[in-house]
C-alpha cells in the first residue's frame, strides 16, 4: 500500500516514517486535518483533487473557499465541477460573484454545477 507525503506529495510507502524526497517526518505533521486537506489541493492527481474538494464541501471548510475558487481554472473538467459543488456545500457568499460567472460557462456541466451552487448559497443564506 502507498500514500503521499503531505509536504511534497511524493509517493511513499504507507509504512514510511520519513519521506525519502523531502525528509519530513510523516507522523509529525502538526497541521490540523482541515489544513492538510487545503494543502492537498496542490496534489498532482485530478482524481485526488476531486475527492479532496468533495471532503472539503462535506466538512464545510470555509477556509478552503479561496483555494477552491483558485482551482476553478484547473484544466480537468471534473476537478472544476467538484470545486463548484464544494463551494455550494460550504455556502460562503464570498463565492457568489465567481459562481455567477461560471453559471454562464460554455460547458453544460460547469453551468449546471455553478447554478446549483448559487442556488444552495442563496437558499441557505442567513436572514
Amino acid at each position: 500500500m502507498f500514500a503521499f507525503c503531505t509536504r511534497c506529495w511524493s509517493e511513499i510507502s504507507a509504512r514510511d516514517l520519513i519521506c525519502a524526497k523531502c525528509g519530513v517526518m510523516v507522523d509529525e505533521d502538526s497541521r490540523t486535518y482541515e489544513q492538510k486537506l487545503v494543502a492537498a489541493l496542490n496534489h498532482p492527481l485530478s482524481e485526488t483533487l476531486a475527492r479532496i474538494c468533495w471532503v472539503l464541501g462535506q466538512k464545510k471548510v470555509v477556509g478552503a473557499v479561496p483555494h477552491l475558487l483558485h482551482i476553478l481554472v484547473d484544466p480537468d473538467l471534473f476537478v472544476r465541477v467538484a470545486a463548484l459543488q464544494a463551494l455550494g456545500e460550504i455556502g460562503d457568499e464570498r463565492a457568489l460573484p465567481v459562481l455567477e460567472r461560471f453559471a454562464a460557462d460554455e460547458s453544460v456541466l460547469i453551468q449546471a454545477a455553478a447554478q446549483k451552487a448559487v442556488k444552495q448559497i442563496r437558499i441557505w443564506k442567513p436572514a
